[in-house]
């Protein structure tokens, strides 16, 4: 399932959510969460921004099938970028989320960089971003950089969760966790 479920019925539901897939292998799941969201969640579209490592690992093509709502290259040569992050907003979207949220994402948002049309949006957004924290470690340099965006009262992190690194299997806390994206995001727009 999708895991953005609640036992009881909630009184306000997410209609659209801009995703922003940066360049890690993790990309490669976003096809299957959108698939499996919309399928529980019919009426919820996604805006997505994919970055060009990203779409090493999956394709604009897929998700433009599977998202209902505009996809498009996150670089700014691309033809189909969207003229409305210029008020740091998404179509629609009540919220981003960064899935996966690479080391190099994280501390190019954190510094302020608008070097591409999503960092931009993200920079100036009132919106809530939820990260999806996908790092292969970690130290101080990283840890700062971290809590900066933590200042930000519209950036959270997606609850951590236990799963199963890519390159050797090994068990690793990691915020790679969609549902709970989902869930926060939620929390975020609606209190």
């Amino acid at each position: 399932m999708s895991g953005y479920e609640n036992e009881s019925p909630r009184e306000a539901e997410l209609t659209c959510l801009h995703i922003h897939v940066s360049g890690s292998v993790a990309a490669s799941l976003v096809p299957w969460w959108l698939h499996s969201t919309r399928a529980a969640h019919p009426s919820l579209i996604f805006n997505v921004s994919v970055s060009p490592r990203a779409s090493t690992f999956v394709s604009l093509t897929a998700l433009a099938e599977l998202a209902g709502g505009h996809v498009w290259l996150d670089d700014w040569n691309s033809n189909d970028i969207p003229r409305d992050w210029r008020e740091g907003v998404s179509g629609s979207a009540q919220g981003i989320i960064l899935f996966p949220a690479t080391i190099d994402t994280v501390m190019r948002l954190a510094q302020g960089r608008t070097d591409s049309p999503a960092l931009m949006l993200m920079q100036i957004t009132e919106l809530p971003i939820v990260i999806c924290d996908n790092f292969p470690a970690r130290n101080p340099v990283i840890n700062s950089y971290e809590e900066a965006l933590r200042q930000r009262e519209n950036v959270a992190y997606a609850p951590r969760i236990r799963a199963l690194r890519a390159s050797d299997r090994s068990e690793v806390e990691t915020g790679l966790n969609f549902p709970g994206a989902l869930n926060m995001t939620h929390a975020l727009v609606f209190g």
